[in-house]
């Protein structure tokens, strides 16, 4: 963030009051303050883009925030919902980071590097489904088709970067990392145990990821960003 800048100092402040609020307020308070984060993020977008409006980037905030003031009022009730919406946000993002990357052969050792990064994420949601699976029975379909989406999201936003480490690939990956972590929150949180810490660190992350994946929709620089040191040689 820039903060000689209007719109970004709108963003902070915007992000900094939605924080302020999950800490001292109920989370239902949540769906008042929330939309002005992705109103900010969306208006910065707009003035500092260099290509032509992405209306899938456009179209992923609104569906983020709908799905998100959706949990704010009880994910238990609008489970279906939550997953059919989620479900498109992530159909969504995979087309953003395909449309960025160029179509080329990987080395081997990229999908060995994939394999053995993805093993303890897999394991850290079956723990967490085998957690929460009594919550489950009724919307069973919906919810597989929530995680096979998302963990699809996950592992190919990590592909992409173990394959190109240009910054573009450096910041979705980092936004998948932060969703990845805020989603098993949210799971514990309205699913199995809640606390009110859960959800000032969902919301935490929650910005995190505008702030990221806003980064990946505006970089141009082509420069390597090798984040996890992982070498070519």
């Amino acid at each position: 963030m820039n903060l000689t800048k209007p719109t970004h100092i709108a963003f902070v402040i915007a992000s900094a009051i939605t924080i302020l609020v999950a800490i001292f307020l109920e989370k239902f308070y949540l769906i008042y303050v929330q939309p002005f984060t992705v109103l900010t993020i969306l208006i910065i977008y707009f003035t500092e883009k260099k290509e032509p409006t992405s209306v899938l980037y456009i179209l992923s905030q609104i569906i983020g925030l709908i799905g998100g003031i959706l949990l704010i009022l009880g994910m238990r009730d609008y489970l279906k919902a939550v997953s059919v919406l989620f479900s498109l946000f992530y159909i969504i993002y995979l087309r953003l980071m395909y449309v960025r990357n160029e179509m080329s052969k990987p080395e081997v050792r990229t999908y060995i590097y994939l394999i053995l990064l993805s093993v303890p994420i897999l394991y850290i949601y079956y723990v967490l489904i085998k957690t929460i699976s009594s919550e489950l029975k009724n919307v069973v379909i919906y919810f597989s088709c929530l995680m096979f989406f998302m963990l699809s999201y996950i592992f190919t936003a990590l592909y992409y970067y173990l394959k190109d480490k240009k910054s573009t690939n450096l910041w979705m990956l980092i936004a998948a990392m932060n969703l990845g972590f805020m989603n098993i929150l949210i799971g514990l949180n309205e699913l199995y145990m809640y606390e009110t810490i859960f959800t000032v660190i969902i919301t935490f992350c929650s910005v995190c990821i505008q702030i990221f994946v806003l980064k990946f929709m505006l970089n141009e620089d082509k420069e390597d960003v090798n984040l996890l040191n992982i070498t070519d040689e």
